[in-house]
């Protein structure tokens, strides 16, 4: 057991997405501070990211609300300062993009180089150039590698943030086409559902020991419509046969067991798509047997 420090993100960056900016308190408020708590040996609370509202969409059509997106993305580069080298920060989100600021914060913060295990239906390795819906939402990944536009000169200098020969995509089933070359010319290493869950103890431990042997310290992005959405529907996106929650939860405790998991984020929960709050106390439950 370590420390664990809870950062809130509501960011979303499409108007028609506001519903993912709600996810941080509503998932507060189901308690995902208990569940953490009992987790660990420190519990800190930093708070939730003051991000500005969005309001009206903008911008050129191939990458829409960019402004917005840079603004909030040096907001959460600056709280993830608050972090401490030797525990393990959760960034609940709000869109993917929180990626680039914490991902950044974290690499300012730790030493050695940083490895990235990406969980998620999509590719988000679009750039403007790539993209068919100009949504920053679907880039973020790229970003992180390094592609794309320019950032403020404090990202701007750890670029790229992670190498890609230092990220793993797990979970993947809906790319764009320009999107799906770009990752097949590559280094990032791809999994998809159908293969991992096919010998999923085995590809648990090929995927850490490939992310521990290129890095000093492990991010695991999780973004929940990497689940089917017969078990969490509550996403912008959904898309079908994707992983389970056992899926998840044996990827996790093989990065763990690396000792050099530093993060794990949690993105795309959309509690207005949650009525009866079945989804977010799901989220809630993986979230709790997770072995961070």
């Amino acid at each position: 057991m370590r420390s664990i420090s809870l950062i809130g993100v509501p960011l979303y960056t499409l108007t028609k997405n506001s519903g993912m900016g709600l996810a941080v308190q509503t998932l507060r408020n189901l308690g995902i501070d208990r569940a953490l708590r009992e987790r660990c040996v420190e519990f800190r609370d930093l708070g939730d990211v003051a991000l500005p509202p969005l309001t009206r969409d903008n911008g050129p059509p191939k990458i829409r609300n960019n402004e917005y997106f840079l603004k909030c993305t040096d907001a959460i580069f600056d709280a993830s300062r608050g972090i401490r080298e030797q525990g393990m920060s959760v960034y609940l989100g709000g869109e993917c993009g929180l990626v680039v600021g914490s991902a950044a914060g974290l690499k300012q913060q730790l030493p050695g180089k940083p490895g990235l295990l990406w969980i998620d239906a999509h590719g988000d390795f679009n750039t403007p150039e790539t993209s068919p819906s100009g949504f920053v939402g679907g880039m973020p990944l790229a970003f992180v590698c390094g592609r794309g536009p320019p950032f403020s000169q404090q990202i701007e200098n750890q670029q790229p943030i992670i190498e890609e020969n230092a990220v793993v995509h797990l979970g993947g089933r809906d790319f764009d086409p320009l999107e799906a070359e770009a990752l097949r010319l590559s280094r990032v290493k791809l999994y998809s559902p159908s293969e991992f869950k096919r010998n999923r103890n085995k590809l648990a431990v090929e995927i850490a020991e490939t992310l521990a042997k290129q890095s000093d310290g492990i991010i695991c992005h999780f973004d929940v419509d990497a689940i089917d959405p017969a078990i969490i529907p509550a996403v912008n996106y959904p898309c079908k046969n994707g992983l389970t929650p056992e899926d998840v939860n044996t990827v996790v405790a093989a990065l763990s067991k690396t000792g050099k998991l530093r993060a794990f984020n949690l993105t795309a929960y959309n509690p207005t798509l949650d009525k009866d709050s079945r989804c977010g106390k799901t989220i809630l439950d993986l979230i709790a047997k997770l072995p961070l």
